[in-house]
């Protein structure tokens, strides 16, 4: 059924190696190689790196309603909307911020991300986490706030994954490295040299 259902992309840039699932609307974004979201998903103003995993039902970037103003409805508002068709006063709204994630980012299911948000390199973000504040590279985050759970590895391999920067690399490079990604000591080593070699 999913498969007979639209998506909308509007003003956006999506790789061609990238895939969209149903039902997604997707606006002022870029989506980078070999990433991809699942169905459902509504993500604006937002640069998505390369490799990346988004799940079901996320929602990226929306737009925020002024909790300084008087009022944060949008009858006050010089915007289209799908609230009351009256208005009030047509006053602009501040810029929107622009959402950054990561290359090699795992989103789970039904995950809210707040606008001006970065996500650093291979973060996970739980499902049903609401992320309200930067994510550190390689941290695993969940809950209501997001918080750190844990990071994935050591600072000395998040270091040297992130000086390698291997999503930047071409298919060839990548299809001959990817033997090693099961064993981050071992890619490291093969990849980057003997010399970023991780302690034992």
């Amino acid at each position: 059924m999913n498969r007979i259902r639209g998506k909308c992309i509007i003003s956006s840039v999506i790789d061609k190696t990238s895939v969209i699932g149903s039902g997604c609307n997707i606006v002022g974004s870029v989506m980078n190689k070999y990433s991809y979201c699942g169905d459902d998903c509504q993500i604006v103003n937002t640069e998505i790196g390369a490799f990346c995993s988004i799940s079901d039902h996320v929602f990226i970037g929306g737009a925020e309603h002024p909790m300084d103003w008087v009022s944060t409805s949008p009858v006050f508002q010089n915007i289209r909307h799908s609230g009351p068709k009256k208005r009030f006063a047509l006053l602009n709204l501040p810029k929107s911020k622009k959402t950054i994630i990561g290359n090699d980012v795992w989103i789970g299911h039904n995950v809210t991300v707040k606008q001006g948000i970065t996500i650093g390199h291979g973060a996970v973000v739980g499902g049903n986490a609401v992320v309200t504040k930067d994510v550190p590279p390689y941290a695993v985050v969940g809950g209501v706030p997001a918080k750190v759970i844990k990071y994935r590895f050591t600072d000395e391999i998040v270091e040297k994954l992130l000086a390698s920067a291997w999503w930047s690399e071409s298919d060839d490079v990548i299809s001959s490295i990817a033997r090693d990604f099961n064993d981050c000591p071992t890619f490291i080593k093969n990849y980057m040299g003997e010399s970023y070699a991780i302690d034992e």
